[in-house]
């Protein structure tokens, strides 16, 4: 444990942040959606409920995240890498960096090549800033929200613990700690060791490329997606993976290629692809992961664990099934 939490816990909030860390509680809320604002986002009683404008840019964010046969679309999978590339920018040497807002705040952290593609979601981050900054939103938050909200809105996506209350910084995030497409299985896992990950953490992260596409890595074959349902949250990415060939139509990044067959990975990768049971092993273990990401890395190191507020009845519930076609 770091932090403030290494002095024990003095709130709800903290002892969530804890348990979410340690393993002693679910990262993921389960809970039935009740939250309902308590008036417009210019009153007094919305401005005096930390949740409300939280709410309102909820109701906004799906809207642009979901396509019209229900799947999440190109908008959402880029909130998806927004966040963890904003997030990621960080190690236990860095000094600074991680779930900080940079990745909008400073142009010239955006345009690296590891961002190549997060131009247009960048953009959308910005405009929901202009308008809600004035009700103290801030980018940091924005950035880890619109990922949450993003995960949800692709059917059977976790609805991931939210907290606010992180910093913003518009210092460019050190650069070398996003992980590169071509990077080989030892880089990789020594990258998110450095990050206070394991390879089970590693393995349940990558997953995530269930919803994504590729454009920058081969530019010939731009547009493919990595798994067979890229608008749906399942663990198809997992079983196709562990195939000694990218099916037909599919991409595989030579990254993910470079760790299907490591034996660090092998166990948690088959375990994911399991069509009984591994839909909710991983996305229990995506959240916890992402969750670490996304609170340790800002929240706990910046010691305001214990202040932070949590927001977690504002993202709604997704599609706990879905039945439909892409």
């Amino acid at each position: 444990m770091i932090g403030d939490l290494v002095n024990g816990t003095t709130t709800r909030v903290g002892e969530q942040v804890r348990d979410c860390l340690t393993g002693d509680g679910d990262c993921t809320n389960s809970t039935p959606k009740t939250y309902t604002p308590p008036g417009d986002l210019n009153s007094e009683a919305c401005s005096a409920d930390a949740c409300c404008v939280w709410e309102y840019i909820q109701r906004n964010l799906t809207v642009l995240f979901i396509d019209t046969n229900g799947t999440c679309n190109n908008l959402a999978r880029s909130a998806v890498r927004l966040g963890f590339h904003d997030a990621g920018a960080w190690s236990t040497s860095s000094g600074w960096g991680g779930a900080d807002g940079s990745i909008v705040l400073n142009a010239d952290e955006i345009s690296r090549s590891e961002n190549s593609g997060l131009q247009t979601i960048r953009s959308t981050a910005l405009d929901f800033l202009e308008v809600y900054g004035d009700y103290g939103v801030g980018a940091a938050d924005l950035v880890q929200f619109m990922h949450n909200v993003a995960t949800v809105a692709c059917p059977l996506g976790p609805r991931v613990l939210t907290y606010v209350g992180r910093h913003d910084d518009d210092t460019a995030a050190p650069v070398g700690l996003v992980p590169s497409t071509q990077s080989d299985a030892d880089f990789l896992v020594g990258l998110f060791e450095n990050k206070t990950f394991s390879a089970i953490d590693l393995a349940s992260l990558i997953g995530a490329h269930t919803v994504a596409h590729q454009f920058f890595t081969e530019l010939s074959r731009a547009g493919l997606p990595l798994d067979s349902t890229p608008g749906v949250w399942d663990t198809n990415f997992y079983s196709e993976l562990l195939s000694s060939s990218s099916p037909s139509g599919l991409f595989r990044l030579p990254s993910d290629d470079a760790l299907r067959t490591d034996s660090r990975l092998t166990v948690s990768l088959t375990t994911f692809a399991d069509s009984s049971t591994g839909q909710d092993i991983w996305t229990r273990r995506y959240a916890r992961a992402y969750h670490c990401d996304s609170i340790r890395i800002r929240v706990i190191t910046d010691e305001c664990s214990n202040s932070s507020n949590s927001i977690r009845d504002v993202v709604g519930h997704g599609l706990g099934k879905f039945y439909g076609t892409e």
